[in-house]
C-alpha cells in the first residue's frame, strides 16, 4: 500500500492479502476490462477508494466452474 498525498493505492500483492486471492487470480483480476486498476510502467495499481466501489457491486469474475464472485 502507498500513500501519496490523501490518495491510497493497493498493489496486486495488497489486493492479493486483502482478498484471500492466489497471484494467478489476482493477476487475472487486475487485467481484467472491469476492474479499476491502472498500470504505471510495470506495475498495476488501484485506488482504495475504487476498490471498495468495485467490491460493494456484485461481480463475477472468471470464466471456469471456479468462479470468483466479489
Amino acid at each position: 500500500m502507498e500513500k501519496l498525498d490523501n490518495i491510497v493505492m493497493y498493489s496486486p500483492k495488497d489486493v492479493s492479502k486483502l482478498l484471500h486471492l492466489g497471484n494467478t487470480k489476482c493477476l487475472e483480476l487486475f487485467n481484467s476490462k472491469d476492474f479499476p486498476s491502472i498500470r504505471i510502467g510495470r506495475a498495476f495499481w488501484v485506488k482504495s477508494d475504487c476498490l471498495e466501489k468495485f467490491l460493494s457491486e456484485k461481480h463475477v469474475f472468471g470464466q471456469e466452474e471456479n468462479d470468483i464472485i466479489l
